[in-house]
């Protein structure tokens, strides 16, 4: 049996998904086995799959002919998984090398059953422009009130628990992964590692832009586990997720749904200052924008910055154009990847 079964799901992301699968193949001091989930691409990242599992036997890749769409396609990973633990990672965000030894490492101190790390947050070219830190423990109630794991694409878990859980729900298109997270959190304790070892790169391709289903995934999260919420005295934070929505909104250029929640957040939540991101939002959002990631890029620790461009800079190095020994038997160049 392999430490960890690490599941990828993917659609039409030929460009940019060697590059996770790259971060995620070069963990070190850990067995794996790679499942990557093709739901139903049009482009050629199916084609790519197969040729580069040729190269490396820890690759699987599972093809849906049409799109499932996310967490159908993590279940379909989850039930062909033969490793001890199941670990989740976005087809856009990257991994430190030492990401699982050092997750494995703190869960065998414990007796949780699933954990996550801290995240840098990237942009396009891999700057760093923000940052999440994580907190463990009984983390139940936070959960009930918001979304506490800054991306799935840190979270590992005993595999027979993800199982015992149901996995994801398909029937939600926006806030799954919350869901289930608030599933485990009822089973076990998480352990947390308040390192910036995952890169979650911001991008206006992302499904949280979506900001519909996002919407009814909180609100029947919030109808589903509401007599627990109550039981903690706690509800689910809908101002705050609503922000969230607002600033991804923003960063697509989106004024008016932007604007018009910025402006709700105010007059109907209280909160005032949101009402000069309302008028941002309208007359300049890409400035306002850049305000919002200048200061986060700011708040990042100093040492945060260190470690991740420790292991970052070398991917960003591994994008220029070079021919390894795995993808010239794969017919290819990274470059080409």
């Amino acid at each position: 049996m392999v430490d960890v079964s690490v599941i990828v799901p993917t659609h039409n992301r030929r460009r940019i998904l060697p590059q996770a699968v790259f971060s995620i193949l070069g963990q070190q001091n850990v067995s794996l086995e790679l499942i990557v989930v093709n739901d139903g691409s049009t482009d050629e990242t199916g084609a790519w799959l197969d040729r580069f599992a040729v190269t490396d036997p820890r690759v699987r890749v599972v093809h849906h002919a049409q799109p499932r769409f996310i967490s159908a396609a993590r279940n379909a990973g989850v039930a062909v998984a033969t490793g001890h633990w199941v670990a989740f990672c976005d087809d856009d965000d990257l991994w430190a090398p030492d990401k699982l030894a050092v997750q494995l490492a703190a869960l065998r101190v414990g007796s949780a059953r699933w954990g996550c790390t801290g995240v840098a947050v990237v942009n396009e070219v891999l700057e760093v422009v923000g940052h999440h830190r994580v907190k463990g423990g009984d983390v139940l109630e936070g959960l009930l009130e918001s979304n506490r794991i800054p991306t799935g694409s840190s979270v590992i878990a005993e595999l027979d628990l993800v199982r015992k859980v149901e996995g994801f729900d398909p029937k939600l298109r926006g806030s799954e992964d919350w869901d289930l997270w608030i599933r485990l959190a009822q089973h076990s304790p998480l352990t947390a590692v308040d390192r910036p070892l995952i890169a979650y790169r911001l991008g206006r391709q992302s499904l949280s832009m979506r900001i519909d289903p996002m919407r009814a995934g909180r609100l029947a999260i919030a109808e589903r586990y509401a007599t627990l919420a109550t039981a903690y005295g706690v509800k689910s934070d809908e101002a705050q997720h609503e922000r969230y929505l607002a600033k991804q909104l923003v960063r697509g250029g989106q004024r008016w749904p932007a604007a018009s929640i910025f402006a709700t957040l105010a007059f109907r939540h209280g909160r005032w200052r949101e009402l000069p991101r309302a008028v941002g939002a309208l007359i300049a959002p890409h400035m306002l924008d850049q305000v919002g990631q200048a200061r986060a890029a700011a708040a990042v620790p100093a040492s945060w910055r260190r470690e991740a461009e420790l292991w970052l800079q070398p991917i960003r190095d591994a994008a220029q154009p070079r021919v390894s020994h795995s993808c010239l038997e794969a017919g290819i160049t990274e470059q080409e990847a």
